[in-house]
């Protein structure tokens, strides 16, 4: 890692991932070495290496994880988008954002009200966490916007 990149890295704000997304990362990067870019891929090892883990059952709306659908503004065009952060291969559905990709792989483990700068292709990029919702197993939503349940 570059002296940048350890700039970029430390200035990045604090980020959770749960035990088994920890796991399913890693083996996602793993999985993709020659289809993912290596920019990114060194993105990614760098954010689930600094993030706090905990486990699987930390509140499933306080932070974005795999599965979840998150609200958020890209300040690159200041759009609030909303999708399903997924894996690959999920992405075929509408509306979903791969991990595997420099937007979701800056958004995975923030909370709601956090935002993150990183450097893609040397351009600097920002995005703010707006809502998270997980879909619960009876069916219904649950979801944080900028720190207060609904």
């Amino acid at each position: 890692m570059s002296d940048v990149e350890r700039n970029d890295a430390e200035k990045r704000p604090s980020i959770v991932l749960t035990a088994s997304d920890r796991e399913r990362l890693f083996a996602l990067l793993g999985a993709a070495r020659t289809t993912v870019d290596m920019e990114t891929a060194c993105f990614l090892r760098e954010e689930i290496e600094r993030a706090d883990v905990a486990p699987d059952d930390i509140a499933p709306n306080s932070v974005v994880r795999l599965g979840c659908d998150v609200k958020f503004v890209d300040h690159a065009d200041a759009r609030i988008q909303q999708a399903q952060l997924v894996s690959p291969e999920e992405t075929l559905r509408g509306r979903c954002i791969s991990v595997l990709s420099p937007i979701g792989t800056a958004l995975i483990g923030l909370g709601p009200g956090q935002s993150i700068h990183w450097t893609e292709q040397g351009r600097e990029r920002s995005l703010a966490v707006l809502e998270v919702r997980v879909r619960q197993r009876d069916g219904h939503e649950r979801s944080t916007v900028v720190g207060r349940k609904i």
